[in-house]
């Protein structure tokens, strides 16, 4: 069964960001096809920070034969220095992805509740 292909992977984000309200404009969520392929389990999730420029995806992994979703921080070539503002920036961002994450784990677990 295709857990993540682009299509409902979309609907999913698109239910999360409706139960967020007006903080869901606060960060820029797109889903892609990985590796531009479409196709069964080939979504994945670009999140764009506020604060800082480190590429942010959300993809599936197979682990011991159970889909989970993960959070990937891509590496950064120079250091980044927050102010006050930019900081709490940063904590909220990543406290969004952190509940998008679940809230995607939460989707395909619904799809197979043996997960």
């Amino acid at each position: 069964m295709p857990y993540r292909d682009r299509a409902r992977v979309e609907r999913w984000v698109g239910e999360f960001r409706a139960g967020l309200g007006a903080s869901s404009a606060s960060l820029d969520i797109a889903v892609l096809d990985k590796n531009f392929e479409a196709g069964p389990n080939s979504a994945i999730v670009v999140v764009t920070l506020r604060s800082a420029s480190t590429l942010t995806l959300l993809h599936p992994d197979i682990q011991h034969g159970v889909p989970v979703w993960i959070v990937t921080f891509e590496g950064r070539s120079e250091a980044i220095d927050l102010d006050h503002e930019g900081l709490r920036q940063l904590a909220e961002d990543i406290a969004t992805v952190s509940a998008l994450r679940d809230h995607l784990q939460m989707q395909t677990g619904a799809l197979d509740p043996a997960l």
